[in-house]
């Protein structure tokens, strides 16, 4: 698997919302409405992650999550990465944009 170029990147990340490239990786914050909300979000994206064989750093404070994406395996940022993202806010869209 390849690393993406920098166009790359910012042609995939203007499909995201609130999703930053930072430090070479993937980052987005999401503030949920308690602790129980992010361990049930974050359950979810782990499934996904051992689907794919792919696993983020998870960043758990309460009632906000962290995500960060990379592949360490290039250094860099990949397809996987947009994918699992793609995934998260999905999922955080059809769980908590409702409320």
């Amino acid at each position: 698997m390849d690393k993406l170029t920098t166009t790359q990147i910012e042609a995939e990340l203007i499909k995201l919302n609130n999703w930053n490239l930072k430090d070479n990786l993937l980052s987005r914050v999401y503030k949920l409405n308690s602790f129980m909300d992010v361990m049930s979000f974050s359950n979810l994206v782990s499934d996904k992650s051992e689907q794919i064989d792919h696993h983020p750093k998870m960043i758990i404070d309460y009632d906000t999550i962290e995500f960060e994406l990379s592949t360490h395996s290039v250094g860099g940022i990949t397809v996987l990465d947009f994918e699992l993202a793609n995934f998260i806010e999905d999922t955080y869209d059809e769980l908590f944009q409702s409320d």
